[in-house]
Order: structure tokens, then C-alpha cells, then sequence
């Protein structure tokens, strides 16, 4: 079978970080753009030609900051996965019983999908991380900074945990909230609530022995 020619890569790193405040709304303006565009047209209509024209830049002044389209997502997305998991860091500190631990998982689940339904393009942000093999690893990471944030999370309220053992259960059910928060981007008429609460009754089931 012929293999199909490998493709390169392309640059994702932010060029230049704003140091001064008029470069900082620069920077602003173009993920802003970016995202009203994602949300009207999605990510293949995508170009930087078109950030450009809304936010009323030339060429040279996005590729200042930004060498291509994907860089802008990447930081789209570093800017989502940020803000799910400040919220998360606020729900590992929660003052919950394991009898409460469901009813908490479905409100962190819901919070998880408000916010990013609050980001404009949020949907597509989340769908261009996970397709796009030039984006995966920024949702791969955040993914790895919750499962730590859990584990050490878990390890407080049971000191016995065996933490490697429990690693994998814990990333399973990471990754499967993640899906279900990008389902639900995906189909805006389901029922949110009740996804949340049917999501939260599964993984409470898979995390409770690990609560000890």
C-alpha cells in the first residue's frame, strides 16, 4: 500500500508576546476576530486574510504575533482550557461529602459547558483542539493538569490512595467529561442538564472507590 506524503507540521507558536499595552489589544483584537469568525463560519473558512480584513490589520501586523491561522487557535484554545480549569480549581477546593460527590459533578460538568458556550467560537475552539493534529496537545495537557489536579485532590481526602493505580480510572473519566462537554457544543438542543446529570451519576460510580 503507498503511504500517503507526510505533511508538515505548521508553526503554532505565538511569534511575539505584547509588551506593551497597545501590542496587548492587538493581540486582543485578532483572538476577538477570530473567534466572531469561527462562530459564523466555522474553522475551514478560516484564513488569516480573513482575521485581517475584520479587524481591519494588515497582513504583516498579525504575522507579527501570529505565523498562521493555527497559532491564533492555539492560543483561542490555550485562552478556553485556561478558564474550564481555573473553575476546576475552585470545585477540587469544595467542601463535599462522597454522599454529595454526584450532585457536585454534575454542577462542575454544567459549569464546565457554560463556560465554554460564554466564549464566542467556544464549540469550534473545542472541536479544532481535538481534530486538528496540530492542536491536540494543548487539550492533551490541560487534560494532564485536571488528572493531576484530581489526583492530588483525591490523595488529601484519602491518604492511602494508591495514586498510580488510580491515575488511569482518573483519566479515563477526564477525558470522558471533556468528550461530553464537546458533544454538547456540538448539538446545543440536548438537554444540557440532564447530560450533566446522567454524565455525573457514571463517572461518580467509576471515582467513588478512590474517595476511600
Amino acid at each position: 500500500m503507498k503511504k500517503s506524503p507526510s505533511v508538515a507540521s505548521p508553526e503554532t507558536v505565538q511569534r511575539a508576546l505584547p509588551q506593551q499595552e497597545r501590542a496587548a489589544r492587538t493581540v486582543d483584537l485578532i483572538l476577538s476576530v477570530t473567534a466572531q469568525l469561527l462562530e459564523e463560519a466555522g474553522f475551514e473558512k478560516l484564513s488569516t486574510n480573513a482575521i485581517c480584513e475584520r479587524a481591519g490589520l494588515t497582513p504583516p501586523a498579525l504575522y507579527r504575533y501570529f505565523p498562521n491561522k493555527y497559532a491564533v487557535l492555539k492560543a483561542l484554545g490555550e485562552r478556553l482550557m485556561a478558564s474550564q480549569n481555573a473553575a476546576l480549581v475552585g470545585w477540587f477546593s469544595a467542601d463535599f461529602t462522597p454522599q454529595t460527590f454526584r450532585e457536585s459533578l454534575a454542577q462542575m460538568l454544567l459549569e464546565q459547558h457554560r463556560i465554554t458556550q460564554a466564549q464566542a467560537g467556544g464549540g469550534w475552539i473545542m472541536r479544532s483542539l481535538h481534530s486538528s493534529p496540530f492542536l491536540m496537545d494543548v487539550r492533551l495537557r490541560s487534560n494532564l493538569q485536571v488528572v493531576d489536579g484530581l489526583l492530588e485532590w483525591l490523595v488529601q481526602i484519602n491518604p492511602q490512595l494508591d495514586v498510580e493505580a488510580a491515575r488511569l480510572k482518573v483519566r479515563i473519566a477526564v477525558e470522558a467529561g471533556y468528550a461530553v462537554i464537546e458533544w454538547l457544543s456540538d448539538e446545543p438542543e440536548a438537554n444540557a442538564q440532564a447530560v450533566c446529570d446522567e454524565t455525573a451519576t457514571m463517572l461518580a460510580g467509576w471515582l467513588s472507590p478512590l474517595l476511600g
